[in-house]
């Protein structure tokens, strides 16, 4: 639910609309959700622009995506953390309003018509977006973002926009920015611009109201409440605060720390409150198994701010939802991340077993575990048919997300002392991976495949993974082989050594259907998807697909943006018409920006680089991609969350054939595992610990701070990597 007090880090305005001063202060996927009940009605198109088809570059509500588009398929967003409504936003500087003055209203700029076009994020990630175009001869550049104001003591989201035309050429021009009705101007400055010179058009427009009902700003006091540079830079303090709160990291890709950087903030952004939403645009609501991926995200990420109301409401999502049972039998996740990295017994202790009638909407972490129980009503005591991919059947995946669910209980029981429940969750865990494990060899051994099917008693081709380009191939991947590793099960059978078999399988069928490094995607859009990098996560349970999640993401970035950083659940071929210069979809579905994908991607990308283990042992590199080793290249993860609420930095340099590796911060609980995939058949020595050539590991004890591994053959030529 939505506190009553009011976030910090707002601009405070008074009553006269003055500015006053500061405050202080996992995931198997699935295919496309089904549609929200409410249909949105489009938004009027006012035709901005006076050359140029009207309303072309409007973000339009599309019925076949229940989602708002612009042209060629572009969506994104801006906004603040928890605000009830983001705001959508769409090709060429138009940005929609959802909960504002004029409820579902297109905002922009008749100056774009769509020459050739860049769009990007300020400073690379943060949610100010910059479109930037030729206009008559000079450059135009709009930019926009949100800010949380108070005025008259309530709070609002405004959002800023700026048009900058500068003039390079030696006569004057004429260029005016042509504002929809209903911006606000906050500054006065010539459409006429001289020679070798710039003018700056700034606007306002209040968004949103964080869910209250309280009366609209009048303009004279968004006008009034300062401008267009304080604004941004009161923006720009507050998320670089939040992005300080959580693991930072610096690899050799920038594009994929701004990606990482982005993501986080468009989580904030899709929250709605204490609501864990998948999408500021489409998906506007909680999904169950959405939730648990992406508050476990946030925990791994180390972000704890309202982490006791984020649980709660995730247990009111997986016990009151009717979408997809495997929430609820996940809900043990982000309740054993949360624990385990902060080492609050007390809160779970609270909310580990019930201590009045039971509440099915509202289920504790035992009844939420227990019902994986009873619902092992399948082939030789398997899970029962769900439509957890949006298709009826015994899915592999869901065994699995069972599993994993169970070993996560298996963590919270004993660590809170509840030496019963470790013991039944223990019993449990054996006896579901003996009966998936049997029932997988069979469906093998009687239709000789070479991997992982989707369903447990069924071969590919008879469901919906027979099309190479559904996704779907790899939900029994999922996350059970890892995460379940790292919660201190033993992952075995099928499910674990069957891992780089079924990623061969499933890229080889789209070899010269599909470029390399893409999954596919979902019905009517099989190009891609936001899951992509996320399905790369079993690779790290493997011995040849470690860096598959970072490829994946990689591809996404190059071909899959939809806005900038943003990504729908699933979109097309990029487009061949596209003003926006690059490789982006023709069209999309789902949400874009897609939070549970972005949260999976930003994981995937976190665990390659380090992943804290529950026995206290933190494995370093596991999925680093061999290129990120040529000689002087570097890798850093800074503000690291590990056990009980410390927190620690290290770094990877490498020379031409030797990788050092440097820990600073609180000392580890454990051991570090040093299992880079170019150390495989490739350790020479190491300068300190213990070194397994067999395992590809050099392992340290808590207390040693650096070590220089020598190799046999340089580390970016791995024949692994």
């Amino acid at each position: 639910m939505r506190k009553a007090t009011v976030p910090t880090f707002a601009l405070l305005v008074g009553a006269t609309g003055i500015l006053t001063g500061w405050t202080t202060p996992a995931h198997v996927v699935d295919g496309s959700h089904p549609r929200p009940a409410a249909i949105r009605q489009a938004p009027t198109s006012e035709g901005r622009a006076a050359t140029g088809q009207p309303g072309t570059y409007d973000c339009n509500f599309n019925l076949d995506t229940d989602a708002f588009t612009g042209a060629d398929g572009t969506a994104s967003a801006i906004g603040w953390e928890g605000n009830a409504q983001g705001v959508v936003t769409c090709l060429g500087g138009t940005f929609l309003v959802q909960d504002g003055i004029n409820r579902n209203q297109n905002y922009g700029f008749g100056i774009y018509t769509g020459a050739p076009t860049t769009w990007v994020e300020a400073d690379g990630y943060l949610p100010a977006q910059i479109t930037t175009f030729r206009h008559s001869g000079a450059v135009v550049t709009i930019t926009e973002f949100a800010d949380q104001v108070i005025i008259a003591g309530n709070a609002y989201v405004v959002v800023y926009s700026r048009v900058e035309v500068t003039n390079r050429g030696n006569r004057v021009l004429d260029a005016d920015p042509e504002p929809s009705p209903g911006l606000v101007p906050i500054n006065m400055a010539p459409n006429r611009v001289g020679p070798h010179s710039s003018a700056s058009h700034d606007y306002v427009v209040a968004a949103d109201r964080f869910g209250n009902n309280y009366p609209w700003p009048s303009p004279e006091a968004l006008a009034g409440a300062g401008g267009f540079a304080a604004h941004f830079a009161h923006m720009r303090s507050f998320w670089m605060q939040q992005l300080d709160g959580i693991a930072g990291i610096e690899v050799p890709d920038q594009t994929l720390v701004d990606a990482y950087r982005s993501g986080f903030i468009y989580t904030q952004i899709a929250r709605s409150g204490d609501h864990l939403n998948t999408g500021v645009n489409g998906y506007e609501s909680e999904f169950s198994h959405d939730v648990i991926g992406i508050l476990t995200n946030l925990f791994t990420q180390g972000y704890f701010t309202d982490a006791h109301d984020l649980l709660l409401e995730a247990r009111n999502v997986v016990g009151s939802q009717g979408q997809y049972v495997d929430g609820l039998w996940t809900y043990s996740v982000p309740w054993a991340t949360y624990l385990l990295k902060t080492g609050d017994t007390g809160f779970v202790k609270a909310n580990f077993a019930p201590t009045g009638p039971a509440n099915p909407a509202q289920p504790t972490i035992e009844q939420a575990a227990h019902e994986i129980a009873a619902d092992r009503t399948g082939t030789a005591g398997t899970m029962e048919a769900t439509d957890d991919i949006d298709t009826q059947g015994y899915w592999t995946t869901d065994d699995f997300e069972a599993l994993l669910g169970l070993a996560a209980y298996h963590f919270l029981a004993e660590s809170i002392g509840n030496q019963a429940e470790a013991a039944w969750s223990d019993n449990q865990y054996k006896s579901l991976l003996a009966a998936t494990d049997h029932t997988l060899n069979a469906t093998i051994g009687r239709y000789q495949l070479r991997y992982l099917p989707c369903s447990l008693v069924q071969p590919n081709t008879a469901n919906r993974c027979g099309n190479p380009e559904d996704a779907n191939w790899t939900s029994p991947l999922g996350n059970w082989a890892w995460e379940g590793y790292l919660l201190g099960a033993v992952p075995s059978g099928p499910g674990a050594s069957l891992i780089d078999s079924t990623y061969d399988y499933g890229f080889g069928r789209l070899k010269g259907v599909l470029p390399p490094n893409t999954t596919g995607g979902f019905p009517n859009d099989f190009y891609s998807s936001g899951y992509d990098a996320a399905m790369g996560t079993a690779g790290l349970a493997s011995k040849h697909h470690r860096d598959q999640g970072i490829l994946d993401y990689q591809f996404m970035i190059q071909n899959s943006q939809a806005g900038p950083f943003s990504f729908w659940e699933s979109s097309t071929a990029p487009s061949s018409t596209t003003p926006w210069i690059g490789r982006h979809p023709a069209a999309g579905q789902g949400s874009s920006p897609h939070a549970w994908g972005m949260a999976g991607a930003n994981k995937v990308l976190l665990d390659s680089l380090v992943a804290q283990r529950s026995d206290g042992a933190l494995i370093v590199g596991r999925g680093i991609p061999s290129d990120w080793l040529d000689p002087g290249q570097s890798i850093a993860v800074t503000n690291f969350p590990v056990i009980d609420g410390r927190r620690l930095n290290l770094s990877i340099s490498s020379g031409r054939q030797s990788v050092s590796f440097q820990l600073r911060g609180d000392v580890p609980a454990g051991p570090v595992l040093l299992q880079l995939p170019s150390f495989v058949d490739n350790i020479a020595s190491a300068s300190a610990g213990t070194v397994d050539r067999r395992a590809a590991t050099v392992t340290l004890d808590p207390g040693t701070r650096r070590v220089t591994v020598e190799l046999r053959h340089p580390a970016g030529s791995s024949p692994t990597g």
